[in-house]
């Protein structure tokens, strides 16, 4: 029998659920990490089963486990070693399917990719991957490269590997993100703080084609944004969109604003 240490979480969990009141919402975490557990334990006894494909899929259980912050020992053991293993191929050799929004305590990270430090793995793959850029302030690191995108929260110990559904509440992070991407695809753009809810990212083009610039104000990157418009100032053209967050109501993520940034660097 494998034996997980699951239920002594249930606080962080009801907490992240915040639905009804304190009581109910212990209540139910409890029921829910229980259910997984009895789900968890019978995944990772048939090991075949649970590396090629676990009973919740894309291990979403456990990336939640690891967001709520359950330290690694308190983990499903084998579900996580094959976790890290996917973590390791897709980074290093580019297999396995598509993953976002994947969480990874620091340290574990480090050990995958078998880096020292932060400062290793961004001088390490820095020397790799075609294109680089990172930025850093406070708590938050952020890095892109080669396709990838990670958010290293060091305040909670976790990185988040291309973290597309990251939604962005607070400006200094937006900023953050918008400084990364600017880098990144070489475009000339500011961010204005309007007021504490209401922001504004401009970019600034030349030799744009206005049938190119219309496409991006209607595809599906731009419906993320409050509004978006364009200014013509001789032959630059400034795209303007607007951000207004109204608490959990925002729209805007990560992933939001990375496809932005690429479609106007194609122009």
């Amino acid at each position: 029998m494998i034996s997980m240490e699951l239920k002594k979480h249930k606080k962080e969990l009801a907490t992240r659920i915040s639905l009804l009141d304190v009581a109910a919402d212990n209540q139910l975490a409890k029921e829910l990490i229980e259910l997984h557990e009895v789900k968890c334990t019978a995944c990772q006894e048939d090991r075949l089963s649970c590396a090629v494909r676990p009973r919740c899929m894309n291990r979403n259980f456990l990336n939640a486990l690891i967001e709520i912050g359950v330290k690694p020992q308190d983990l499903p053991n084998f579900c996580y070693s094959q976790y890290l293993e996917q973590i390791r191929r897709f980074i290093l050799e580019k297999k396995g399917r598509g993953m976002k929004d994947r969480r990874i305590p620091i340290k574990d990270f480090l050990s995958t990719l078998k880096a020292s430090s932060i400062r290793h793995f961004s001088t390490k793959f820095k020397k790799i991957w075609k294109n680089y850029a990172s930025v850093n302030e406070h708590n938050v690191m952020l890095i892109v490269g080669d396709g990838l995108l990670f958010r290293f929260d060091f305040a909670r110990g976790i990185v988040t590997l291309n973290p597309i559904s990251d939604r962005i509440d607070n400006f200094d992070v937006f900023r953050l993100y918008c400084e990364l991407f600017s880098t990144f695809y070489k475009l000339k753009t500011s961010v204005t703080d309007m007021t504490l809810n209401w922001w504004l990212l401009a970019f600034d083009v030349t030799g744009t084609d206005p049938v190119e610039v219309r496409s991006i104000l209607k595809s599906e990157s731009a419906k993320a944004f409050d509004t978006i418009y364009t200014n013509k100032v001789d032959d630059s053209t400034k795209i303007r969109a607007e951000v207004i967050v109204d608490g959990e109501s925002s729209l805007i993520k990560a992933g939001n604003l990375r496809d932005l940034f690429n479609q106007v660097s194609k122009l």
